[in-house]
């Protein structure tokens, strides 16, 4: 009788652990994630933190693109505004027009000149312009602390104003304009390269950081993830243990019952 006791003990254990093992699958299946032990939790939640890190670099450093693309849309408009400048002044300076003529063409010429410094002023983007003075700004790429960009500005606004105090309703005027103009251009020109530069920069930083978060949330998948395929097996596994188990104590309670009818 006591050795039927200490089985069916035994087994009653046996049929708890399964029990316990059938619960914790059907949890993790329907979570979709691993019960982790505090080891494991620790390390997923670090890297957990790091991936949000990653994530949040690449977002501030697609702010700083948005920057640098307003900043360059507004350099392509204002090479193209000083090109017509550049087409008025020449046909001043041919010599071929009547007075009435250079007069008009310098009242244009003055006002493409306004719209460059318009151009500098309207290209702000949450606060930061890279078309009002030279001055530009610098951003950490956060992904070491030597990942320092420079996004150099370009004076938009002076430009303007220079081009402004321009006369082309005089032959000679038109003949200075020419120069000057050259000279802006190429200030400009300079602008386009540095934030080409800076794009470059932003890019590369941004793909890292892209890259980074990417492979971190791989290994966080890895560690807390389940494997469903794999699952499945021992749950079944586990449900086939259970009946087993089931039709054992069965017949140790039929042993049993069997015993106890002696002593009767």
């Amino acid at each position: 009788m006591t050795q039927i006791t200490n089985l069916a003990t035994t087994l009653a254990a046996g049929v708890n652990t399964v029990d316990t093992g059938i619960n914790a699958i059907q949890t993790a299946l329907a979570t979709g994630k691993t019960q982790l032990n505090p080891a494991s939790q620790g390390e997923s939640t670090r890297l957990s933190s790091q991936v949000s890190q990653y994530q949040a670099t690449a977002a501030s450093l697609g702010q700083v693109q948005n920057v640098i693309n307003v900043g360059q849309t507004g350099l392509t408009s204002a090479v193209a505004l000083v090109q017509q400048m550049q087409s008025l002044a020449n046909q001043v300076s041919s010599g071929t027009l009547s007075t009435t003529d250079m007069q008009a063409l310098n009242l244009t010429f003055v006002q493409l000149a306004g719209q460059i410094g318009n151009i500098g002023t309207n290209a702000s983007v949450n606060g930061q312009n890279v078309l009002i003075n030279t001055t530009g700004f610098s951003v950490l790429s956060g992904i070491t602390t030597a990942s320092l960009i420079t996004v150099s500005g370009t004076d938009l606004t002076s430009i303007g104003n220079t081009l402004a105090g321009l006369n082309v309703s005089t032959i000679a005027g038109a003949y200075s304009a020419v120069t000057v103009l050259a000279s802006q251009l190429a200030l400009i020109s300079a602008g386009q390269s540095n934030l080409s530069a800076a794009s470059t920069g932003i890019t590369a930083y941004t793909a890292e950081a892209n890259s980074l978060s990417t492979g971190l949330q791989q290994v966080v998948d890895s560690i807390s993830n389940i494997d469903p395929t794999k699952l499945q097996a021992q749950l079944q596994q586990l449900n086939n243990q259970q009946s087993v188990d089931y039709y054992l104590v069965t017949q140790m309670n039929q042993e049993a019952a069997a015993v106890l009818t002696i002593f009767r």
